[in-house]
């Protein structure tokens, strides 16, 4: 019964698979759950979506001292941030992000052990996620849980100088890459339409990493990432406005030496949906480094602290196979701006099946 009245009351909102208005077909998927409480103004939310944010969702195999630090601008962001649904069970993902960016040839960068005239970077990154939503008799929390294993191929080439000798230099991997672990995720459902939601994940080193090559499977660096997010939802218009604020600590890279300095990485997304299930919208990015890196490499550049900022469409679409939820969203974001950060374009499409 508890169960029951959960499921009533956020009928309105419960999770990305459709937001769409109510319609015929949304009725059908939802009418032995929801048939008590549907009404004509309600918007009935999937799952797979919003859980999507929970894990982060792409990353390249540097660290902050190869220009780079765990987030890429817009890829973190998605549908429903704020909401984790009331329904338990599990929520399979796959996303499949690629990244093409350089820093120009007039920064200095360090790379393991390599300082660098700028570095053209191309990465593929394929993680899956599992997520599990807690069974909860509360009607105003849900909790989740969440692990990431994700598949890498990175590409890297610049210009390199080691003592009297400089040349260009190509490099290349794939594998598996760092597995990201996220313990909890709290949402509290302020009502129908807002909702809160807090949520701590860990990066761990599980990907190869040599101090001497430019393209690695691992940025050897723990990263704890606690985080913030929040939607708000406008049933009469179908239209979804959610936020994500992170910050990210890593651990030295003990075989460098080389301490990557604190990132802020606020993301936001506003997502226009009508009844044929696919929705519209715009995603926006600033990355943002609030102290300097440490160590004897980041003295010598002047801490390399960076920055970046993207902005991009982004295309959603939800369904039901079988009793199962299907969401799909892809995503362009361009970034511009960026100081100490590779500068590029992302191209990020995923898929999260509820059961």
């Amino acid at each position: 019964e508890e169960a029951s009245a959960n499921r009533a009351r956020y009928s309105g909102s419960l999770h990305a698979a459709e937001v769409t208005q109510l319609q015929p077909s949304l009725q059908r998927h939802y009418k032995d759950e929801f048939k008590k409480d549907m009404k004509s103004k309600s918007t009935v939310i999937g799952v797979a979506a919003a859980l999507m944010l929970i894990v982060p969702s792409a990353n390249v195999a540097f660290g902050a001292e190869g220009g780079l630090g765990r987030p890429i601008s817009g890829a973190s962001i998605n549908p429903y941030a704020g909401l984790v649904p009331p329904l338990p069970g599990f929520s399979v993902g796959v996303t499949e992000a690629y990244y093409d960016a350089s820093i120009g040839g007039g920064t200095t960068v360090p790379v393991g052990i390599n300082l660098t005239l700028g570095i053209d970077l191309k990465v593929s990154f394929t993680p899956i996620s599992i997520v599990y939503i807690w069974p909860t008799k509360s009607k105003e929390w849900n909790f989740a849980s969440a692990i990431n294993i994700p598949l890498a191929y990175v590409e890297a080439k610049a210009t390199v100088t080691i003592g009297p000798l400089t040349g260009q230099v190509k490099d290349h991997d794939f594998g598996l890459f760092d597995i990201v672990i996220v313990p909890i995720i709290a949402s509290y459902h302020i009502s129908e339409t807002d909702h809160l939601a807090f949520n701590f994940a860990v990066w761990a080193p599980t990907g190869e990493y040599d101090k001497n090559r430019l393209a690695n499977l691992s940025t050897n660096t723990w990263t704890f990432i606690p985080g913030v997010a929040y939607t708000k939802i406008f049933p009469t218009a179908n239209i979804e406005l959610s936020a994500a604020w992170s910050l990210q600590f890593d651990t030295e890279n003990t075989a460098t030496h080389y301490q990557n300095g604190v990132l802020s990485d606020l993301e936001a997304t506003a997502i226009k949906r009508f009844k044929s299930d696919f929705g519209i919208g715009v995603i926006g990015s600033w990355i943002q480094q609030l102290n300097d890196d440490g160590g004897t490499t980041a003295d010598r550049l002047n801490g390399f602290a960076g920055r970046a900022f993207g902005v991009g469409p982004v295309v959603t679409y939800s369904t039901k196979v079988g009793k199962s939820l299907l969401d799909f969203n892809g995503r362009w974001v361009h970034e511009f701006d960026n100081h100490n950060r590779p500068e590029g374009d992302l191209f990020q499409l995923s898929a999260n099946l509820k059961f």
